[in-house]
């Protein structure tokens, strides 16, 4: 009796022991849609991404681990792979671009390679992924946006997929698309229900700090936070400001950003300026009330020795100023003309 007691015991702590080593995600499972907004940009679906130089991305987001947080399409999985993420968070303030995360659920699920992952995208495929959308979703609302993303962009994303491949097989750099390693890890996310879809905007009030409250109940930190080009179309307001600060980041924790505005460098022959940023300098420019847009702070991002148009921003905004100041003192210094010493007269000099 006494034994079969004992064998409880055992069985009970390590039961409790595995349910305290996985983390909570039910924060996550119950996160609220923003709504929808009164208008779209340029009134355009981005079914795709038209970031071509992510490869620049790789060494920041690396082995990153914890939450990834990101808005957009494709571009979510490449770099999501890259970091080792634990969750995704999957962010659009465009339902249709949430839809089409579904779409890319269904594929993961059903497709074990990335060949077959590849090759559900194609065209003859069609009617294969259809039905996988259909058993995939009870939900009519659901399956009924799938099926309409599906349908509607299913021809750019195979596009864009097969350019990525290219794009990274010219850096030398594994992806989700060709690596059968980075490939399975995104898979086991979905196969774990820990992807997580959601119509969020940035600025609105619910969903970012929704996540936040997710991921500290989960007592994980966010450890990449993209937010390709979003931030040039709006200003840093106190909500977005609020959202951002409820984010677990440190200074281990990155976020990846493009910018196409003016007055900061693009890289060559693109529409992007690229940039990098530990989490606790975020953090500090958005405490600064001098930051007022992602323009003022990229501005004075310096570029890196890797390429023009690729800055790296690990500095508080006081020091990055300062840093400027004494760049342009110099730059003038340089420019200054030498004073011109007179030559003498003829009569000054034969005395």
């Amino acid at each position: 009796m006494l034994g079969m007691r004992h064998f409880a015991l055992v069985v009970l702590l390590a039961a409790s022991v595995a349910s305290a080593s996985t983390p909570v995600l039910s924060g996550f499972e119950s996160l609220p849609s923003d709504p929808a907004p009164p208008e779209l940009v340029r009134g355009l679906h981005y079914w795709i991404s038209n970031e071509n130089n992510l490869d620049l991305f790789h060494d920041a987001v690396k082995d990153k681990g914890g939450v990834y947080v990101g808005v957009g399409s494709d571009q979510n999985y490449l770099l999501g792979g890259w970091a080792r993420s634990e969750v995704l968070v999957l962010l659009d303030f465009d339902q249709a671009i949430v839809d089409l995360h579904r779409v890319y659920r269904v594929i993961f699920l059903a497709a074990e390679t990335p060949e077959d992952f590849l090759r559900l995208w194609q065209r003859k495929s069609r009617a294969e992924v259809r039905r996988l959308i259909t058993e995939g979703y009870e939900d009519k609302k659901e399956r009924f946006g799938a099926l309409q993303a599906h349908g509607t962009a299913r021809g750019a994303v195979e596009r864009r997929l097969l350019r990525v491949v290219e794009q990274m097989a010219k850096a030398s750099l594994p992806s989700f698309l060709t690596d059968a390693a980075e490939y399975a890890h995104l898979r086991r996310l979905f196969q774990e229900d820990k992807v997580f879809m959601v119509r969020g905007d940035l600025t609105a009030r619910r969903s970012v700090s929704a996540v936040g409250e997710a991921a500290v109940k989960a007592g994980k930190k966010v450890g990449v936070l993209y937010l390709s080009n979003a931030e040039q179309y709006f200003s840093y307001g106190a909500q977005y400001r609020r959202n951002i600060r409820a984010l677990p980041m440190d200074e281990s924790s990155v976020v990846v950003r493009t910018s196409g505005q003016r007055g900061i460098t693009h890289l060559k022959g693109t529409y992007y300026h690229y940039n990098t940023q530990s989490g606790s300098s975020f953090a500090a420019w958005l405490a600064d009330p001098k930051t007022r847009h992602a323009h003022g702070m990229l501005r004075l991002a310096p570029d890196t020795d890797k390429a023009r148009g690729l800055s790296r921003l690990d500095i508080g905004p006081e020091e990055a100023r300062e840093a400027a100041k004494q760049k342009l003192l110099a730059k003038r210094q340089v420019k200054k003309p030498a004073r011109r010493i007179p030559r003498p007269t003829s009569a000054e000099a034969v005395q």
